[in-house]
Formats: structure tokens, C-alpha cells, sequence
């Protein structure tokens, strides 16, 4: 795996863990996503709470309703933040240096299930896709 293209996780806050990490593009992306959305504050409470949760169930993560196991996706997962702005962040496990992580690789804002809009989980996962085999090279 490509450690280059993972980084830690620096928005909104930082968040200290040796499991969890970020496409190195995702925190900017969730900036440009929440900053402006007047639902920081909401944003900050329910991201928290599901980082620390996805750290202490790790692949058992599905088991609580905040997560789920897409089944058009191979290996894809999506932390589900719902509420206001209704926020999916997918993401994925793998192995680096002979050790499991979470890597959260896309958030979006979920509005509609037209398959290919901006806001749709069918866009969302062919972008996943093409990350994660950017990790692979």
C-alpha cells in the first residue's frame, strides 16, 4: 500500500489514532464540504463519536447503525453522519506494515439516489474505487 497517499486525520480537529486514516485529499475535502455549512458544530459531535467508535469495533463496525457494508462495492463501507446535511464518508480496511487500518477515502453530502448525480453513493464509489487502487500501486 502506498503510505504517501494516507495521512492523519486534521479536520475539523485533530483526531490521534494509529488506525484510522485519510486519503490525503479528504480533509480539505471535508472542509470545503462543512465549513461554510453552518453545521460545524454537529458535524464536529457526530464525527467524533463515530471515529471513536469505528476505533473500538473496527470491522465490527457495521453492527451499529452509524455504519453499513455497501453491497454493490467490494470492501467499500460508509460512516453514515445523518442529520442536517446528511454526510457519507466511505472507507475501507487494509493492510499497512503488516497491520490493519480504516482508511476513510470520500465524503459527500447524500441528497439523491439518481444513479451518477454529484450526490449519489453510485458516484461516490467509482471515485472510491480509483482511490483505492491508487493506494495499491
Amino acid at each position: 500500500m502506498s503510505i504517501d497517499k494516507i495521512s492523519n486525520i486534521i479536520y475539523p480537529e485533530l483526531f490521534k489514532t494509529k488506525y484510522i486514516y485519510v486519503y490525503n485529499t479528504l480533509n480539505e475535502e471535508l472542509r470545503e464540504l462543512i465549513e461554510e455549512s453552518g453545521y460545524k458544530k454537529d458535524f464536529i459531535k457526530k464525527y467524533r463519536r463515530s471515529l471513536r467508535m469505528l476505533e473500538d469495533l473496527r470491522e465490527n463496525c457495521t453492527k451499529h447503525k452509524t455504519f453499513e457494508k455497501l453491497t454493490d462495492a467490494k470492501d467499500i463501507f460508509s460512516m453514515r453522519l445523518i442529520g442536517q446535511k446528511n454526510i457519507r464518508i466511505l472507507f475501507t480496511f487494509v493492510q499497512l506494515n503488516n497491520r490493519d487500518i480504516a482508511v476513510l477515502l470520500y465524503a459527500f453530502q447524500e441528497k439523491d439516489n439518481k444513479n451518477n448525480s454529484k450526490t449519489s453513493y453510485n458516484n461516490a464509489i467509482g471515485i472510491v474505487e480509483e482511490r483505492i487502487s491508487c493506494l495499491k500501486r
